[in-house]
């Protein structure tokens, strides 16, 4: 871990051991929470990626555009501004998502559209995601013109099993 660390400082991912990418997602994911991360647990579920792809489908379904599909950014890995190859984990965890904010609205709104059409089984999954993306948003836009506001922020996830 501390290696990867301070491979990924250094401008490389470049371990081909077969754990390695748990090693760099992991460095990777400290280096989000102590750069302006605000963190907070979304939900725990003993299978993220089951759990998504299903909301996914659901809101494919309910007239949702498959850009604002839930599991296309919290599963989408480290984000494309970094300069280098990251080899992701072996197992799926950990694992990272990015998402720019400007995106979180318009989800934020298709949701909300859709939620009595979907699963009853999925609409506290739904209204969590919904809640969690419209405290980051509203924070965010509400802080236009002050001096920590930038046009280009991301929401992060951060996906442990």
């Amino acid at each position: 871990m501390q290696d990867a660390l301070e491979q990924l400082v250094s401008g490389r991912a470049d371990s081909t051991a077969e754990w390695a990418g748990s090693a760099y997602y992991a460095a990777l994911q400290i280096v989000i929470d102590h750069n302006g991360s605000d963190m907070s647990t979304l939900a725990s579920y003993r299978s993220p990626i089951t759990v998504f792809t299903t909301l996914d489908d659901q809101l494919s379904t309910a007239g949702v555009a498959a850009d604002l599909l839930p599991s296309q950014y919290i599963f989408s890995g480290p984000p494309s501004e970094i300069a280098f190859r990251i080899p992701r984990p072996l197992e799926g965890s950990p694992e990272i998502g990015c998402w720019p904010m400007q995106q979180a609205g318009p989800a934020i709104k298709a949701y909300r559209e859709v939620l009595d059409r979907i699963d009853p089984d999925l609409r506290y999954e739904l209204k969590e995601l919904i809640g969690a993306l419209d405290g980051w948003y509203s924070e965010w836009a509400d802080g236009e013109g002050s001096f920590w506001w930038a046009e280009d922020t991301s929401v992060f996830f951060s996906v442990v099993g």
